[in-house]
């Protein structure tokens, strides 16, 4: 009779650190619309009076729009690299932490851990070479989507400001705004904070995995709050490699457990017998 394989228990993304992940990205975002608007308004209103009464056209917003946008987007990218440093490191810490319990209940020793993960985060935290090696390219990636995101709202902003010549227009118009067209608002924050948590939990279970010689994990499917992927319900309790996944007849490709927006699928990991002979 073949031996069922032992495994450990899945993990899923610290709640804590999501939601202080949307709180950060919430205020950033407006923090940086009202500095904008706070400029705008006082650059227009500097021209008004030169100009004797002059009324801003929506060609003058978009030339100041211009003008402005580099600085703008210099101190976006500076905000989100400095919430994309913080996230990541937090997520490493995190999750790893939850990962090393979750391998030590399933009877893998501390020091067979130890020896294979020596790269320190933060906190007496150590975790393995190839999630060590991954971690700036997660950084980059991140600070990219908000930057993103920050250039999307200005880009709302200056709509906006075209469309009334900039005159009366309040943070509360803007929020209205961007929140009628799928922009700013605490719910995009709440679903950008999930997306990211789970994505970037699973993969750094997967690097760390690696280096214990883990290639096996068994899918495990974890339903969203109002929908869930037909194809994703029926992987649940199916093996996979760790670098290939299983095919989604839906996208047509190979996915991963979180890789997909917004999926919440976890992993139990597979452990090899090499892991229980330290």
């Amino acid at each position: 009779m073949r031996k069922k394989p032992r495994t450990a228990r899945a993990v899923a993304a610290n709640q804590g650190v999501q939601k202080e992940y949307a709180r950060r990205l919430r205020n950033a975002l407006r923090m940086l619309l009202r500095d904008a608007l706070r400029d705008l308004h006082q650059e227009l209103g500097m021209a008004h009076d030169a100009a004797g009464g002059f009324e801003p056209s929506p060609s003058d917003i978009t030339r100041r729009f211009a003008a402005d946008m580099a600085r703008w987007m210099v101190k976006a990218g500076q905000i989100a690299k400095a919430i994309s440093r913080w996230f990541c490191a937090a997520m490493y810490r995190t999750t790893t932490h939850a990962q090393k319990q979750a391998l030590k209940a399933a009877g893998v020793s501390e020091k067979s851990i130890d020896a294979r993960w020596g790269i320190p985060v933060l906190k007496r935290q150590y975790i393995s070479p190839t999630a060590a090696k991954n971690l700036q390219k997660h950084i980059e990636d991140n600070t990219k989507l908000i930057t993103k995101m920050a250039s999307q709202d200005l880009a709302r902003l200056q709509a906006l400001m075209e469309e009334t010549n900039g005159q009366n227009v309040s943070f509360s118009d803007i929020e209205n705004l961007l929140k009628g067209s799928q922009g700013f608002d605490e719910e995009r924050a709440k679903r950008v904070a999930m997306d990211q948590s789970n994505k970037l939990n699973q993969q750094i279970q997967r690097d760390n995995a690696a280096d214990l010689g883990i290639t096996k994990c068994i899918w495990m499917h974890v339903p969203g709050q109002f929908t869930q992927r037909k194809t994703h319900k029926a992987f649940d309790g199916k093996t996979f490699d760790t670098k290939i996944g299983l095919y989604d007849s839906d996208v047509g490709k190979n996915v991963l457990p979180g890789e997909l927006p917004y999926c919440r699928c976890q992993a139990r990991m597979v452990l090899p017998e090499e892991l229980f002979g330290d």
